[in-house]
This record gives structure tokens, C-alpha cells and sequence, in this order.
């Protein structure tokens, strides 16, 4: 584990213990936070991110420097006696937020550089950098469904917390079956406990249709 690790370690649990007090829950919002619609055209399907970073969690977030981490999954289903699933995509992107500078940054899994002077901007960066290749290929009846997860420290964040715990804290307290074990877990069941409040899990689906190839 590298010497940074503590302080940067530090930065975090500071920022999630001034999150703890937010309450959980999406503003009032008139547009949908995840839309689909497929394409007459071709079949294929455009999906519309909302103003997700309106949320007062979310943005909470961003400004106490912690990113936020998009895992969008669309898939294709043949409608029927027994639906099945013909077609599925993953879409992944981080939204950091300088405060220095007062500038969103957006990241793509295509490792895409985008940049926004606002949230409202980020957000519409996110819903124009969403491409879904999906298309029907046999004629029969299809429809879309598409689940959304917004989180801000993903599970391997977490584990990279748990080591540098084991690693820095126990040896320095001397005793790591008790102080270090029982303070570890004390501190995971309080950050599972506050990331669960800037998160947010969305779905959405299609009506079915004919396609005729």
C-alpha cells in the first residue's frame, strides 16, 4: 500500500460523514430519470438519461470530491409464451466534479474526456454519450428493458478500504483482533450505511412491438 493511501483514505471518510446527514430520496422531477424509446427506423433503441445529478444526495457527492459511478445495462427481449433475452449491453461512466475549477468532468467506459460548467450540462453530456447497439435481426415481437445503478464508491473501493484498514490501522494499535477488528467494522457498517443514501437504482422498459426485419 502505497504512503498516499491514509491521507487519501482520510479525504474520503471525511466526505462520506458530511454525506451521513442527507436525507435519502430523488427530488420531485417532471421528466423521467431513465427513458426508452426504440427507433422505427432500424429497431434499435436511444435511451434518455434525466437530471439525475438534480438529486440533493448525488450532488452532495460531487461536491465532497467523491465520483459518481454509471453501470447502465440494456437488453433486447423476444416476447412471447416464455419471454427470452436475444441481446444485452453495458454502459459505464464517472462523473467527477472540480471545485476548484467548478468543472464536471465525464468519463465514458470508451475512456471519452467530456467537461461541464454545470450539472445540468454534465447530465446532458451523460444522456448524449449513451449508444446502445442493439438491434432485432428475426422477424417477431421484441421489447427493450433497461436497469440503471448510480453509486458513488463501488465494491472494489470498498475491499482497497478494508486492506489499507488491516494494513495501517491494526499494526499501529497493536491489538487487531479487538480495537483494529472491532473499528474496521464498525467504520464499513457506517460507510455501507451513508453510500447507501447518494445512490440510486432506476429501470425502465419499452412497449412490445412487431418487427418484420
Amino acid at each position: 500500500m502505497t504512503g498516499t493511501a491514509p491521507s487519501r483514505w482520510l479525504a474520503i471518510l471525511a466526505a462520506c460523514a458530511a454525506l451521513f446527514v442527507l436525507p435519502a430520496g430523488l427530488d420531485s422531477q417532471e421528466a423521467p430519470l431513465l427513458g426508452l424509446e426504440m427507433r422505427l427506423s432500424d429497431g434499435g433503441v436511444d435511451v434518455h438519461l434525466g437530471d439525475l445529478l438534480a438529486d440533493r444526495g448525488l450532488a452532495r457527492s460531487l461536491d465532497a470530491g467523491l465520483p459518481l459511478r454509471f453501470h447502465l445495462v440494456t437488453e433486447l427481449w423476444r416476447d412471447g409464451w416464455i419471454d427470452s433475452q436475444v441481446g444485452r449491453h453495458e454502459w459505464r461512466a464517472t462523473v467527477r466534479f472540480d471545485p476548484i475549477g467548478r468543472i464536471y468532468t465525464v468519463e465514458t467506459g470508451e475512456e471519452i474526456l467530456l467537461y461541464a460548467g454545470t450539472a445540468a450540462d454534465a447530465s446532458d453530456l451523460l444522456s448524449s454519450a449513451v449508444i446502445v447497439p442493439l438491434r432485432p435481426s428475426d422477424r417477431a415481437r421484441y421489447y427493450y428493458l433497461a436497469r440503471l445503478e448510480v453509486e458513488t464508491l463501488s465494491l472494489s473501493d470498498l475491499d482497497e478500504l478494508r486492506r489499507w484498514l488491516r494494513g495501517e490501522f491494526a499494526p499501529a494499535i497493536g491489538q487487531e483482533s479487538d480495537v483494529g477488528g472491532a473499528f474496521g467494522r464498525g467504520l464499513r457498517r457506517l460507510l455501507v450505511r451513508v453510500l447507501g443514501l447518494p445512490a440510486q437504482r432506476l429501470q425502465a422498459r419499452t412497449p412490445a412491438f412487431d418487427w418484420e426485419g
